[in-house]
C-alpha cells in the first residue's frame, strides 16, 4: 500500500513539474512575440501577464526579473535555431552539405531568426545595456562563425573548395544573411527566399576549385 502511495505521489510530482514547464514555455513564447513586435524597453512584465492571462507575480516567480526573462528568451531562441540545424546534419555530411544546409536553415527558419535579429537590434539601441544579455546575443554569432569557418577550412583541406580566407568568407555569408533578415522587416514583400538562394549560388561558385 505504501509503495502504491509512493508511486502515486511520484506520478503526481512529475505531472506538477510538467505543468510548471508548460507555464514557463508559455511565458517565454509570449514574451518572445512581444519583444519581437515591440522592443525590449517598452515591454513590461504587466504586458506579458496580460498576453498570457497570468499574474505578474507568477512571472517574477519563474524568471526573477524582466532582464532574466529576456536572457532566457534569447537563449531559447538560439538553442531552437541550432537544434533545427543539428537535426538535419548527420555524421555523413561533408563540408558542402553542411554549408548548404546552414544557409538553407535561414530559409526554413527565416521568421524565427528574423525575430531573434530584430529583438537583438532593438535591445542594442537601449540605454544601460546589460553584459549578461549582450553575452546571450553574442553566443549566436560566435557559434555561427565557428560552424562556417570550420566548414570552410575542412572543405579547403579536402579539396572541395578552392583556397579562400575562411574568416572573410564566413563574415560575408553571415553579414548577407543578417541583411536579408532586416531588409524583409523594412520591406515585407522582399523575396528573401530567392535572395538567399542567389547568395548561396554565388558563394558556391566562388568556392568552386579552379
Amino acid at each position: 500500500m505504501k509503495e502504491a502511495e509512493r508511486s502515486t505521489s511520484e506520478t503526481g510530482s512529475k505531472k506538477a513539474k510538467k505543468s510548471q514547464s508548460e507555464v514557463a514555455d508559455l511565458l517565454q513564447s509570449s514574451a518572445f512575440e512581444l519583444f519581437a513586435h515591440q522592443n525590449y524597453s517598452s515591454v513590461r512584465i504587466k504586458d506579458i501577464a496580460t498576453a498570457t492571462g497570468m499574474n505578474s507575480a507568477l512571472i517574477y516567480y519563474y524568471f526573477g526579473s524582466k532582464e532574466d526573462l529576456f536572457i532566457k528568451v534569447i537563449e531559447t531562441a538560439v538553442e531552437n535555431a541550432f537544434r533545427k540545424f543539428d537535426s538535419v546534419i548527420g555524421s555523413e555530411n561533408g563540408p558542402k552539405d553542411i554549408l548548404f544546409l546552414w544557409i538553407e536553415i535561414h530559409i526554413t527558419q527565416f521568421h524565427l531568426l528574423q525575430k531573434l535579429a530584430k529583438i537583438s537590434l532593438d535591445y542594442s539601441s537601449t540605454n544601460g545595456r546589460i553584459p549578461s544579455i549582450d553575452k546571450a546575443i553574442k553566443k549566436f554569432y560566435e557559434k555561427e562563425s565557428v560552424i562556417l569557418k570550420n566548414t570552410l577550412k575542412e572543405g579547403i583541406a579536402a579539396g572541395h573548395f578552392r583556397e579562400v580566407n575562411p574568416a572573410e568568407m564566413a563574415m560575408l555569408i553571415s553579414t548577407f544573411l543578417d541583411g536579408v533578415l532586416f531588409r524583409n522587416v523594412m520591406f515585407p514583400t522582399f523575396k528573401y527566399r530567392h535572395a538567399i538562394q542567389v547568395m548561396r549560388e554565388f558563394v558556391f561558385d566562388q568556392l568552386e576549385p579552379r
